[in-house]
């Protein structure tokens, strides 16, 4: 209850009520620029917590941290291995394609929901420039595609058909990386191919 039939709690409540009643103090510029600062940091503390791999975007950090899973374990090689393969090449990228096996996980009454593509090294020739825009990392995503059950992609134009095929994912990588494919099925199976260098 707000009232105490004790002295002191009848005490606590006046002192309380007198305290929410009083003005608000005049602060100084730089005063109040320090506790706005700090109040959006401990509102920072308090929300949620960004991925370990929050560095990409939505899509890019998916894969990440399924990159991060035991890969080539679970699920049949002759189902799950993906491999990549150069369709065309410019001076400066090239556009990549990962494919599955035929039959692949759909005969496993599985599917592929992600493909991507993962750095081998670093960039060399970006750091000798002293830029970190863009610079590779190994293991880091250079691209990613994300897959309904169908196979088709989620981005992109809707399809009315029912039939379902193995997806095909293809984007354009920087040239002189070394890439490996990676897949993520539904049922959480991680398997890494063979790498290609463009």
């Amino acid at each position: 209850t707000l009232y105490s039939s004790a002295p002191f709690g009848g005490m606590l409540f006046a002192a309380g009520f007198a305290f929410a009643l009083a003005p608000e103090p005049h602060l100084g510029s730089s005063r109040r620029a320090v506790l706005s600062s700090s109040a959006a940091l401990a509102a920072a503390a308090i929300s949620p917590v960004a991925p370990a791999f929050a560095q990409y975007g939505a899509l890019e950090d998916k894969a990440q941290s399924y990159d991060a899973a035991v890969k080539n374990t679970d699920g049949d090689p002759a189902l799950y291995m993906p491999y990549a393969k150069v369709v065309s090449k410019g001076s400066t990228s090239a556009k990549v394609m990962v494919s599955l096996p035929s039959p692949g996980p759909l005969s496993n009454n599985d599917y592929i929901d992600l493909i991507w593509l993962k750095t081998a090294q670093f960039d060399k020739q970006e750091n000798a420039g002293g830029t970190n825009k863009d610079r590779v990392f190994p293991g880091l995503i250079a691209a990613a595609g994300e897959f309904k059950p169908n196979g088709s992609p989620v981005k992109g134009a809707a399809t009315a058909s029912a039939s379902k095929s193995e997806p095909v994912f293809t984007a354009r990588v920087k040239t002189g990386l070394t890439v490996y494919p990676v897949v993520h099925s539904a049922a959480g199976y991680v398997w890494e191919g063979a790498p290609i260098t463009l």
